[in-house]
């Protein structure tokens, strides 16, 4: 049997300069939280990414009896609430768009947060380089927050900082990933495979994740998103089997080059999700929920250089967010 890669606290490092760009970051996500009531027009203070829910589900995680790790879980059976929502910064309507979809799931047993896996529905991510990831993340921040002058000058930053990342999406891998996306665009948002893109701890081996739904009956994306997530979930019994693909060298498994598909690795089933009520998107608790993955227990923490900044922005927004929208 190959040997799988265990983890190293060496996967998560962070560079003084990117550590100070962190910071940058935060300062960035607290400005956009502050405005983002007056930017989107709203009267509550959304996320500073994915910012408008389709929907708010909740329900059952079943772990398999034959999965090995089935003991990391703490229990057999876990509440499971999942938030899907899109990609976009800024609130946008409920009616078809670019179909870039998030599906945030929170893992519980009672009142304890076991696992947050926010998954999306492309498996790759086009930045390798934290720095410039940072860079374009904090000029797209500026952007929404700044006047009309500001808006020109962090539009230039975005594009030039967007250009750097170019050749980051030239490699055989992230191109055939782009093509099926394409090709799946007309797809009904539950009928997608959603997927961690960064790498988790499974126990001491590194994965990644993948959610597949179980038997989904509609496939085409009709034009009212959440209203056809609601009309799907009163009909029909939606389940996905959620699997992960070990790591066992990166080379072939590279934990911090996310633009790259894992080869040689097979995906393995631990469990399935099957949704058991919708609940109201729109309500402040839901609003305020957190899907940060550091918040995980030890044995299903984040690890690579990108999760690690998640941390940080995860803790800035919430803590933003519940500051203006519990006054």
């Amino acid at each position: 049997m190959i040997s799988r890669l265990k983890y190293n606290p060496h996967l998560d490092f962070l560079t003084e300069k990117e550590l100070k760009l962190l910071d940058k970051a935060a300062e960035s996500i607290r400005n956009l939280v502050r405005k983002s009531p007056e930017i989107n027009q709203s009267d509550f203070a959304p996320r500073d990414a994915h910012a408008t829910t389709y929907s708010v589900v909740k329900g059952t995680f079943q772990v398999r009896n034959d999965f090995e790790g089935r003991a990391i879980f703490q229990a057999e059976k876990l509440n499971c609430i999942i938030r899907i929502s899109h990609a976009h910064m800024k609130l946008i309507s409920q009616k078809k768009t670019i179909p870039g979809y998030g599906f945030s799931v929170k893992l519980s047993d009672d009142e304890k947060t076991v696992a947050n896996f926010p998954m999306v529905n492309f498996p790759l991510f086009p930045i390798v380089n934290v720095s410039r990831f940072l860079k374009l993340f904090i000029s797209i921040n500026k952007y929404f927050t700044g006047n009309f002058f500001q808006k020109i000058f962090n539009l230039l930053k975005i594009l030039r900082n967007f250009i750097s990342i170019i050749p980051n999406t030239f490699n055989l891998s992230f191109q055939k990933e782009v093509l099926k996306f394409f090709r799946r665009w007309n797809r009904f948002i539950l009928s997608n495979d959603y997927h961690s893109i960064g790498v988790y701890r499974m126990g001491e081996d590194l994965v990644k994740l993948k959610l597949t739904p179980i038997r989904i009956t509609q496939n085409k994306q009709t034009k009212r998103i959440d209203l056809s997530i609601e009309n799907y979930l009163k009909n029909n019994t939606y389940k996905l089997e959620l699997s992960v693909q070990y790591c066992y060298n990166l080379k072939e498994q590279p934990v911090n080059q996310l633009n790259t598909m894992w080869k040689n690795s097979e995906f393995v089933p631990v469990g399935t999700i099957k949704i058991t009520e919708l609940l109201d998107k729109n309500s402040l608790t839901n609003e305020l929920l957190s899907f940060n993955p550091f918040d995980n227990i030890p044995e299903l923490q984040p690890v690579g250089e990108i999760q690690k900044l998640r941390d940080k922005a995860y803790r800035t927004s919430l803590e933003t967010r519940t500051e203006i929208n519990t006054k």
